[in-house]
């Protein structure tokens, strides 16, 4: 599982986002924080919503999530979608953050 994870933290800095939506990821998650960075995901996800349910059927979801670069994304049309997911999920998010990050702290 780690070296799956290591994996897909590696491409996505070096395939699977062009550079311009790696910087608007780093942006937005700098400016707004870190529940920006769930949101981000959450956006990136529903706009793959169909690759990956039509790669999960086809056995193929491994390569195409490792492999298969992102095509189409645009922070800017996804803006509202996190926006209305911050307005519905805000507080939720931001305590669940605190929470991980005081047992992070308690951990060391």
């Amino acid at each position: 599982k780690q070296w799956y994870q290591r994996r897909v933290r590696a491409s996505c800095s070096l395939n699977i986002l062009p550079w311009n939506e790696i910087a608007n990821y780093v942006l937005i998650v700098v400016s707004e924080g870190p529940v920006y960075q769930v949101l981000y995901c959450v956006a990136l996800l529903k706009h793959l919503e169909t690759r990956l349910l039509h790669h999960s059927t086809q056995h193929s979801l491994l390569y195409d999530t490792l492999e298969e670069p992102v095509e189409g994304f645009v922070l800017v049309n996804y803006l509202d979608y996190m926006l209305t997911l911050d307005r519905e999920l805000g507080v939720m998010l931001r305590k669940d953050l605190a929470d991980i990050n005081m047992s992070c702290v308690g951990d060391k």
